[in-house]
């Protein structure tokens, strides 16, 4: 009996010990800096990373990637999927102490649709023909057409509800003023140095046992370039957590007694994207040969050390639900195959080309080299042309490459991994790909609410994309997060977000 006491005893102990705790600022060490800090604006992952505990959105993706109330805490919609309504909390607001409003909701949406903001998630939103506000806590969108991904793309963290007061005292531009209603307050950044956030004392949201949110009382992220000092840094505890474990040093830091290592697969792809426009790789049977050529497992094995998987099927993962495709024919390397389409092509003895890669992100990098080799079997000359994010992100979006090794996160819905990527004029779709049998079908998935109907679709498009060859899949990365013993309650998101530093604590 005294044995079973003592055990409730240290239950109990333990219990009190794993209680969330107030205060400390969370170092963090980051891969690079933000591109831009117009949350509507910015296509960099690095922007998202930093910002998106600053802002809200209407709704959220938890770490399980489902949908679930964020600013708005119920909605509905109409039978015909044309009219949705969203109901807002009360007692939000911003930063700057405003009360959030539905108009709030309503510019911010329209802001991202407008032509003058040149927002790269115009697309998004395309379909709202009108946004009102009939009172303060309610936004009702009307759609010209059934639109299946409207909840993610509300999700997406980068299309956040900004405040229409902030913007317009700042002549519509967001890139020196962050003032959101989320969790922590931007405080300064300091370009390749830092950004600092504070807390929000003021947020609207609580824990499950009701205690008010956040737990930090800041969080400091530092940029570390180079992948070593990154893993230096949590060693020697210059940081708390860091982003982007390097994939040689995820075992390294697993085996240090001091760090726990945490993350996975990640909903992500990883790509060369081509240039379609570019001869001679504007040729179907030349982009063909270079995917026969390439040893995808070879990549993730040796430039990233197994930790990722092969992509070799298409953007889609295969734990999600729409991933449909269940093989492809440049699965496994064929030179030979490679070498008789290089032949038919015309280009028997080769071509020369750059390849376009960033100097900032080692996964992206790396694999560079592999291809190369690869490449140089069937005669093409790949040279490697790398420069910083910086530079690198605003070239390849104005589709200033020959072909570039790229990908995609923070992905939910198949839309995302498919329509900005291939569909004519996409966003993403940064090669110049176009195919209105792929645009038809695209159009088709987003107006499609049956999973099974959506499925199929989805299939045949990844089926056609992989018959044209407008990218070279390569591999969905797995993403790891590492931190000292002393940082508690952090949760590995899926789609790569930090949205868990709401609830990360310090002991």
């Amino acid at each position: 009996m005294k044995r079973f006491v003592l055990f409730l005893l240290i239950c109990g102990l333990g219990l009190a010990l794993a209680q969330p705790k107030y205060g400390g600022v969370l170092r963090a060490g980051m891969q690079t800096d933000p591109v831009g800090l117009d949350p509507h604006t910015s296509q960099a992952t690095a922007t998202r990373n930093m910002l998106e505990n600053t802002y809200d959105t209407l709704v959220m993706l938890n770490e399980n990637l489902e949908i679930v109330p964020d600013l708005a805490e119920s909605w509905e919609t109409s039978d015909d999927g044309l009219t949705w309504t969203f109901h807002l909390r009360q007692g939000v607001s911003f930063h700057n102490g405003d009360p959030l409003k539905a108009s709030d909701v309503a510019f911010s949406l329209n802001r991202i649709k407008d032509p003058n903001v040149a927002s790269p998630r115009a697309g998004d939103f395309e379909v709202i023909s009108n946004i009102e506000a009939p009172d303060d806590s309610t936004v009702v969108l009307t759609l010209d057409k059934p639109f299946s991904p409207l909840l993610s793309k509300l999700a997406f963290s980068m299309n956040a509800i900004v405040s229409e007061a902030v913007a317009m005292a700042n002549n519509n531009d967001l890139n020196d003023v962050v003032v959101g209603t989320g969790p922590f307050k931007f405080v300064e950044y300091i370009p390749q140095t830092r950004m600092v956030l504070e807390k929000n004392d003021a947020y609207w949201a609580k824990d499950a046992d009701g205690n008010q949110l956040p737990y930090l009382d800041g969080i400091t992220f530092t940029f570390y370039p180079e992948p070593t000092a990154r893993t230096t840094a949590v060693q020697t505890g210059n940081v708390d957590w860091i982003e982007y474990v390097p994939a040689p040093d995820v075992d390294i830091l697993r085996a240090d007694s001091n760090v726990e290592v945490v993350g996975g697969l990640a909903t992500n792809f990883r790509s060369i994207y081509i240039n379609t426009s570019v001869a001679p790789l504007d040729n179907t049977l030349v982009r063909e040969a270079m995917s026969y050529a390439i040893d995808e497992q070879a990549v993730v094995d040796v430039a990233l050390f197994g930790t990722g998987g092969v992509a070799a099927d298409g953007t889609t993962i295969p734990s999600t639900a729409f991933y449909g495709i269940s093989s492809s024919p440049y699965i496994g390397r064929d030179v030979e195959k490679a070498k008789e389409l290089m032949a038919e092509a015309g280009f028997a003895e080769g071509f020369e080309f750059d390849m376009y890669v960033t100097s900032t992100y080692d996964f992206l990098r790396t694999p560079a080299e592999i291809i190369q080799s690869n490449l140089a079997d069937i005669g093409i000359k790949m040279n490697i042309v790398a420069e910083d994010w910086s530079v690198y992100l605003p070239k390849v979006i104005a589709g200033d490459f020959s072909a570039t090794i790229l990908g995609n996160s923070g992905l939910a819905d198949p839309d995302d991994y498919l329509y900005d990527q291939f569909h004519t004029g996409g966003t993403g779709n940064f090669g110049g790909y176009s195919n209105a049998e792929l645009d038809a079908l695209l159009e088709q998935g987003r107006q499609v609410s049956d999973p099974n109907e959506r499925k199929a679709i989805y299939t045949q498009a990844q089926e056609l994309i992989l018959k044209e060859a407008p990218m070279i899949f390569l591999f969905h990365s797995a993403q790891y997060e590492a931190h000292g013993k002393n940082v508690k309650g952090f949760k590995h998101y899926q789609n790569t977000g930090y949205l868990s530093f709401r609830e990360t604590w310090l002991e």
